[in-house]
């Protein structure tokens, strides 16, 4: 699977947008390994807590220090796949 494979034409997945709406997304060298991390991670937990997401996710480095961000976006991902508009 590569992070192409997600998008469905130009129709992005539920996943890569919400990395872009908190800004999750910097200088881009990790976004596809973080992106395809937290897709792998909600379709093992389904319904990750904060810290299943920050554990999950621990293999994957992030050098601008957007981690906050991209805990968030996968929060807000997995809030948007059940319907649920988080604050």
């Amino acid at each position: 699977m590569t992070i192409e494979s997600l998008s469905r034409g130009e129709r992005l997945h539920p996943i890569q947008e919400s990395f872009l709406k908190p800004g999750a997304l910097q200088c881009g060298f990790c976004t596809p390994g973080m992106i395809l991390g937290a897709y792998a991670l909600l379709i093992r937990t389904p319904h990750p807590s904060r810290a299943e997401i920050i554990q999950g996710m621990d293999d994957n480095l992030c050098r601008c220090g957007s981690h906050t961000r991209i805990v968030d976006a996968i929060q807000e991902a997995e809030a948007a796949r059940r319907g649920v508009r988080r604050q």
